[in-house]
C-alpha cells in the first residue's frame, strides 16, 4: 500500500500527465482544423442553420482560438494544483507561500507545453505552428490564475499554513 505521502503526489500528477496526454493527442493531424470542420460543421449547422464557406471558416477559426485559450487556462490551473499540492508536502511552505510558487511553477510549465505543441504542430503537414497561439494559450492561462486568486486569494491567508500531516 502507497504511503500518504506517494498517494498526495499521485493524485497531484496523474491529472497533469492526463491533460499533458490530451493536448499531445490534440496537437496531432487528427485534431487539424479539416477534420476537427467534418465534425463541428454539421452539429453548429443544425442549430444555426447552413453558413457559406467563408463563414464557416472564420467561425471554426474563432472556436480554435477560444479552444486554446480555455483549453491551457485548464491545463495551468491542473499544473498548479499539482506544483502546490507538491510543495505543501515539504514543511518549509506555508499555503500562501506554496500557492505563489505553485502559480510560477504551473505558469512556466505552461508555457513550455504550448511551445512544445507550437513546435511539434511546425513539423507536421496539415497543421501549422504559431507564436501566437502560444501568447493566446499563455493569456488563458494567466487568466485562469487571476480569477482563482481573485475568488480564493483570500482564503489562503486563512488555510492552515501547516504542511499536511504526511
Amino acid at each position: 500500500m502507497l504511503n500518504k505521502r506517494r498517494r498526495v503526489l499521485l493524485s497531484a500528477w496523474i491529472p497533469a500527465a492526463i491533460c499533458v496526454a490530451l493536448i499531445a493527442i490534440s496537437s496531432s493531424d487528427a485534431f487539424s482544423s479539416d477534420n476537427t470542420s467534418h465534425i463541428l460543421r454539421p452539429m453548429l449547422e443544425r442549430v444555426f442553420g447552413s453558413f457559406r464557406d467563408a463563414v464557416w471558416h472564420q467561425i471554426l477559426f474563432d472556436i480554435r482560438k477560444v479552444g486554446h485559450f480555455f483549453a491551457y487556462g485548464f491545463v495551468s490551473v491542473v499544473f498548479f494544483r499539482a506544483w502546490r499540492m507538491t510543495f505543501r508536502l515539504s514543511h518549509a511552505y506555508s499555503a500562501v507561500t506554496a500557492s505563489l510558487r505553485a502559480a510560477a511553477v504551473a505558469l512556466l510549465s505552461t508555457l513550455a507545453l504550448c511551445s512544445l505543441d507550437e513546435f511539434h504542430q511546425a513539423f507536421l503537414p496539415q497543421r501549422t505552428g504559431s507564436p501566437f497561439d502560444v501568447l493566446l494559450d499563455m493569456c488563458g492561462a494567466v487568466t485562469c490564475h487571476l480569477i482563482i486568486f481573485a475568488l480564493f486569494g483570500g482564503l489562503l491567508e486563512l488555510a492552515n499554513t501547516t504542511s499536511p500531516d504526511v
